[in-house]
């Protein structure tokens, strides 16, 4: 990824190389949120939005001007954004709120992707199983702010892995996420997914999924739960975030995995997922 040379901070621009953070603002820190764009489009601005607003309202702070009229003027500042960093085709813009002197400040950084859109991985990814803690249901484990500090660690242990990403389990040892994403299983016509009573992280790209699936006439569950065992016999498995799209499993220890539902699954989540 190339990052922009410039930086929005407060309706500003700043380059990149002269933005200093200072303690104090450090310690101001709320909260992030990531969106992505192709072309001119912000696929899931709506839900993104949506969970600005939510997690602002946790820290019991008024909405941003920018956030009225269904985010008009916050849609403004990330093409002000991309504009400015001459990111036209694929890129992804950081949103990050901080809370100094009773008012919150923003900043919105953009990276450019190789990757113009959403696309299916044609090398599919190998999986493993993170057992070195586990991850409890609690008020916030379905939403970022009470999932990043089990993900930091994952991503921190997947550095000395030989696979592809960790899944992460519960306190009953049913896998519910890996980081920034959900995981579903396909056996025959039934997907069986994680659900939030069990600690599992809530994606804004679930909604759409759940469409998809009734739309491929594909049954959804998530109350039992995916366990290990599980995972041995089921036929396809995918991994799925609002930045990244669909992305397939070929391997989990010595099984292998199809895609033939995950590609029709792909196409109706790129054709549908830019609003």
């Amino acid at each position: 990824m190339n990052q922009g040379k410039y930086i929005l901070v407060n309706g500003a621009f700043v380059p990149t190389d002269e933005c200093r953070i200072s303690i104090s603002e450090s310690e101001a820190f709320l909260f992030s949120e990531k969106i992505r764009a192709i072309r001119s489009a912000f696929p899931f601005f709506r839900e993104t939005l949506e969970m600005i607003k939510l997690k602002l309202l946790i820290f019991n702070q008024s909405l941003p001007e920018f956030t009225d009229r269904e985010g008009s003027g916050l849609r403004r500042q990330l093409e002000r954004t991309l504009t400015k960093n001459k990111h036209f085709l694929g890129s992804t813009l950081t949103l990050t709120f901080r809370l100094s002197d009773q008012k919150i400040h923003y900043t919105i950084q953009s990276e450019k992707l190789d990757n113009i859109g959403f696309s299916l991985n044609e090398k599919g990814l190998y999986i493993g199983i993170f057992d070195k803690i586990q991850k409890s249901a609690a008020p916030l484990s379905n939403l970022s702010l009470g999932s990043e500090v089990y993900w930091h660690i994952v991503k921190n242990h997947l550095n000395d892995s030989t696979v592809d990403e960790l899944l992460i389990l519960n306190t009953d040892n049913q896998i519910i996420e890996t980081p920034e994403s959900n995981i579903y299983t396909i056996t025959g016509k039934k997907v069986r997914g994680a659900s939030n009573k069990q600690g599992a992280y809530m994606d804004i790209s679930r909604s759409l999924m759940l469409d998809i699936f009734e739309k491929l006439d594909l049954g959804y569950a998530e109350n039992e739960g995916i366990t290990v065992s599980q995972l041995r016999n089921v036929e396809e498995i995918l991994i799925v975030n609002a930045l990244e799209g669909i992305r397939w499993v070929v391997g989990f220890e010595e099984k292998r995995f199809f895609n033939n539902t995950i590609r029709k699954i792909s196409e109706l989540f790129n054709q549908n997922g830019i609003n």
